[in-house]
């Protein structure tokens, strides 16, 4: 079951909505603007018969016996046997009056009749838009998120052996931040020289951060599909459910872009020219809103005995998401680490230039827990301090 939202909708919007609910009733494509002129509000169910409608919102006024009088006289004009009208208002009893009075084949349709036909279609319909739905994720233990983080480290570090044995958890502070799912619906129409030239439909979701930040694939990959519980956040929390409107906006913007065509079409005068076709924000319906606490752990731990912190988004797993980390960066020299390489010996981490693997126990070593043997067999190879004592006759000297 799809859910369409009215809250915020103007006339526009509003036909677009009643073009998608009768084009799916009546399994059936529609055309916009086909009896009047004078303004944008209807649109013709292409059925063996056509079905004229004639949508009305927002409505000050009742819809009375001259709305139904000029939509009768375009039905005729364009010879349109059946019609419809829809409106979010209410119809005067004058309305219903004429058509009875003069046999007319016009329906007039409330939100009651539209959200029951809608609901045959396939389509909830929401007239005012209801709160987020909230989730957040399973919390590890300790000892599980240990076990995690342990793996994750082997991985990055490029260890065979499992690095759980050589580490410990100091601390582990978790607070929930909000992320935010939210579907999209895209229906746009563009003309030159009152021709349409090009319909632009489409829908999708985007997760966002509070700051209007779209998350890459990867965050969709780890938590798209993560197991959720149900959540009830509270006081200021609470407040955080709803997307402030830098996030809408940055939901707006990529969606534009994402969905902006150029579109070659023939002037009156006979020249082929170029039009840029980008969907308006009124173009664009946010269909559903899903928030996602998420724990952002704040970690101190312990490796090789070597105190070490690391920021993450958790994610019940070891593919979780890295904010900050001490192992960013060399021990020795202090520059950013492309490939990390842990001292087996003294738990630095180093990149590749200061990290070496002892040519007798292949363990991992760093430029000041190892030695170089200078002359053996024509070669220059690494030795750790360890293996060197075993070997006192070897000439050696310092690596660096």
């Amino acid at each position: 079951m799809k859910t369409l939202y009215m809250e915020g909708l103007d006339s526009d919007g509003f036909e677009r909505l009643c073009e998608e609910i009768f084009s799916k009733f009546y399994k059936a494509e529609v055309r916009s603007h086909f009896l009047f002129d004078d303004d944008n509000t209807d649109f013709v169910i292409l059925t063996k018969n056509k079905i004229a409608v004639d949508c009305k919102h927002p409505v000050k006024t009742s819809v009375g016996k001259p709305a139904v009088e000029k939509f009768s006289i375009a039905m005729k004009r364009k010879k349109v046997k059946e019609g419809i009208i829809v409106t979010t208002g209410r119809f005067a009893s004058t309305a219903q009056k004429y058509i009875d009075e003069n046999d007319l084949p016009i329906t007039l349709m409330d939100m009651v009749r539209l959200e029951s036909m809608a609901y045959k279609a396939g389509i909830k319909l929401v007239e005012r838009k209801e709160e987020p739905e909230a989730f957040t994720i399973l919390s590890n233990s300790n000892r599980e998120f240990r076990g995690h983080l342990a793996k994750r480290l082997t991985k990055d570090l490029g260890r065979s052996e499992n690095l759980e044995i050589d580490m410990s958890i100091t601390s582990r502070n978790v607070k929930l931040i909000p992320y935010y799912r939210i579907d999209y619906r895209v229906n746009a129409e563009f003309k030159s020289s009152d021709k349409v030239i090009h319909k632009e439909a489409g829908e999708g979701y985007l997760y966002l951060d509070e700051k209007g930040n779209i998350k890459n694939e990867d965050f969709i990959r780890i938590y798209d599909m993560v197991p959720r519980l149900a959540y009830d956040p509270v006081g200021k929390e609470a407040s955080r459910m709803k997307p402030n409107k830098q996030v809408t906006d940055s939901l707006h913007e990529r969606v534009q872009k994402e969905h902006t065509v150029f579109v070659p079409y023939v002037t009156k005068s006979g020249k082929v020219s170029t039009k840029t076709c980008t969907p308006a924000k009124k173009d664009i319906t946010i269909q559903n809103v899903m928030c996602l606490f998420l724990p952002l752990s704040d970690i101190e731990y312990n490796l090789f005995g070597k105190a070490r912190t690391i920021k993450i988004l958790e994610s019940n797993s070891e593919d979780f998401i890295i904010f900050e980390s001490s192992i960013d960066k060399c021990d020795i020299c202090g520059g950013k680490i492309s490939k990390a390489i842990i001292c087996s010996k003294c738990g630095n981490i180093v990149d590749d230039k200061h990290g070496h693997q002892c040519s007798r126990c292949n363990q991992s070593i760093c430029s000041n827990c190892g030695l170089l043997i200078s002359k053996l067999i024509g070669r220059k190879e690494p030795i750790c301090v360890t293996c060197a004592d075993n070997e006192p006759k070897l000439k050696m000297k310092p690596l660096k």
